[in-house]
């Protein structure tokens, strides 16, 4: 008689998503760079950091800086579902591996 032991889906989940945070957290934390809360601001009024052309550059990289930022997180966060879907401990197993 062969016995198999289950694995605790929701424990497999939760293993899937911190390893999809281990490797896009530190992605999300370079493409913020050191600087990142002084470039929100300056993007959210840039008028108040400089003439016209240097408001236009600032605009230029903040929205720059965002859509780098939501492509990584939309990745994230379609592994995440991935992972969230995925019926069996394999399954995760083999999206931690596509990473």
């Amino acid at each position: 008689m062969k016995i198999e032991g289950k694995k605790d889906i929701a424990a497999e989940r939760l293993r899937g998503r911190a390893a999809v945070d281990a490797v896009y957290v530190p992605r999300i934390n370079a493409a913020m760079g050191p600087k990142f809360a002084l470039y929100i601001v300056k993007g959210m009024d840039s008028s108040r950091f400089g003439g016209e052309d240097e408001a236009l550059e600032i605009e230029k990289n903040y929205r720059t800086m965002i859509d780098r930022l939501a492509t990584i997180e939309s990745e994230r966060q379609a592994l995440q579902a991935r992972i969230d879907a995925a019926t069996t401990a394999a399954e995760i197993d083999a999206i931690i591996a596509s990473i």
